[in-house]
């Protein structure tokens, strides 16, 4: 039994996901932010600027009436070991989708007053992974010779977040405007996941078989808000930028949770069979943002250039419940004590589900350049570290596995001003891993009903994930402004 209660620990049959999933910097929004690195922060003189930094709304000359931005991206995933030596799993995803719509308004009778709107999409996630295994495997030492395993899972992870706010910036003298937005987001994630490993008689006898089982599958959706103060300063050849984004409070949101465990015939791990099952519904889910501390600067280059620079660095968070139920879940024996489930789960509850993040920093630079009257170049490149904490499922808490490595990101763009106060800009933004082995905890070379089939893991996974991603914008200007 104390063998059971540690290898219930480590256990895992991974959802391997792309690299969005738990990374803040995988999108950026507007389309010169994105191609200038997302180096944002201290106001780049578009509708952007509502969502990173508003109180640089305030030197925005031509605010745009309205704009209009789609993203289409392909990702391929390669995850190479990751179920074993030479057991590698692999993917390809297109996706499309809007990633930033808003406008910027400068009342007539407040001259210093500025406001804004913008609605983003701040997370698209999808993964699906299926993967059937079959084999000779001597599993069972209280047995002679190799038995028939049959391995396989299912995977289905899906998430969206939307954000849309309000932002207001006030110039408090020439050079020099504060700001601040609020921002409402709303989330919606889906997650299922199915294991099950069996040992059969490889003669087709009715000896018995051993099996283990996991399936868990839950939803939830969550409203949250945040609010972001910020400050610009705006000089000939030099701009500054300071935005915080505050810690999310929580408004409402509601989950939906099953999980089925259970053991069978496994005499070396366990004397008795096991099967442990639970399902609730409409509970109370809340998620957390941790908040944020953005830095940015930009330096004119001669006449026609600027270099653009930001250091966001997000703050960690403890563990915490997104969902959690109460309720006792059903057992077989029934005379199992609930002693013995908190020995095998953990000492939270059953259906329970929670996340935890690290501190992360971030760091943009974009090279822009003004070719001529009507065309415009974008550079970029950007760090995006994975925050997550704990990347690996165990089975004392519902969890989900995630990417456990991190992304870097270059881009291109360009911009022509036409005629009918009409900007177009497009281009391309390219994101791959750095070299880096990573643990896996699923090895089908190794499994024993002593591990309960999962194998003895390793250190030898290593993650492929290159990702193209094309964006196109349209920018209607309003007439410049006189500054104040």
């Amino acid at each position: 039994m104390p063998n059971l209660f540690k290898i219930l620990t480590f256990v895992f049959l991974a959802l391997y996901g792309n690299a969005q999933d738990y990374h803040h910097w995988s999108e950026q929004f507007g389309a010169r932010a994105s191609f200038l690195g997302g180096a944002a922060a201290a106001g780049l003189g578009d509708n952007a600027t509502v969502y990173y930094n508003s109180a640089a709304m305030s030197f925005v000359e031509n605010p745009s009436l309205s704009i209009s931005v789609n993203a289409y991206r392909i990702s391929n995933i390669h995850l190479k070991n990751i179920l074993g030596e030479g057991y590698d799993l692999k993917e390809t995803q297109v996706t499309t989708m809007p990633n930033l719509i808003s406008g910027i308004f400068a009342p007539k009778k407040h001259e210093k007053v500025r406001l804004g709107y913008a609605v983003i999409t701040r997370r698209n996630f999808s993964s699906k992974y299926d993967h059937l295994f079959q084999g000779n495997r001597e599993v069972n030492k209280s047995t002679l010779g190799p038995e028939v395993f049959v391995g396989g899972y299912n995977q289905n992870h899906q998430l969206q977040e939307y954000w849309a706010g309000i932002s207001i910036a006030l110039r408090v003298s020439k050079h020099f405007s504060i700001g601040l937005s609020h921002f409402g987001g709303y989330r919606s994630v889906k997650y299922s996941n199915s294991v099950e490993f069996s040992a059969l008689p490889t003669d087709g006898s009715t000896g018995d078989v051993s099996t283990f089982a996991s399936k868990i599958s839950f939803n939830y959706w969550n409203v949250k808000g945040v609010f972001k103060p910020s400050l610009a300063l705006d000089l000939e050849n030099f701009k500054f930028g300071l935005s915080f984004t505050t810690p999310s409070f929580n408004m409402l949101g509601k989950a939906n949770v099953y999980r089925d465990f259970s053991v069978i015939n496994m005499d070396e791990l366990i004397s008795s069979d096991l099967k442990i099952v639970d399902r609730a519904e409409k509970i109370k889910a809340k998620h957390k943002e941790n908040g944020s501390l953005a830095l940015g600067v930009s330096w004119k280059l001669g006449k026609r250039a600027w270099l653009h620079w930001t250091n966001e660095t997000f703050f960690g968070g403890k563990y915490y419940l997104i969902f959690d139920s109460d309720q006792s879940p059903s057992k077989y024996p029934t005379n199992i004590a609930d002693s013995s489930i908190v020995k095998f789960f953990g000492d939270q509850n059953f259906l329970a589900f929670g996340e935890e993040s690290v501190a992360r920093t971030n760091v943009g630079l974009g090279l822009e350049i003004e070719m001529s009257k009507k065309w415009e170049l974008y550079l970029g490149a950007r760090t995006d570290f994975m925050f997550n904490e704990k990347p690996y499922f165990d089975y004392e808490r519902i969890g989900i596995d995630a990417s456990k490595w991190n992304l870097y990101h270059v881009s291109l763009g360009l911009a022509f001003t036409g005629e009918k106060s009409k900007k177009y800009s497009a281009g391309f933004e390219f994101a791959f891993t750095p070299k880096k082995n990573f643990y896996h905890v699923i090895d089908l070379n190794t499994p024993q009903s002593s591990n309960l089939f999962v194998g003895s893991g390793g250190d030898d996974a290593s993650a492929k994930v290159l990702s193209f991603k094309f964006m196109l914008e349209i920018d209607i200007l309003a007439p410049k402004t006189n500054s104040p």
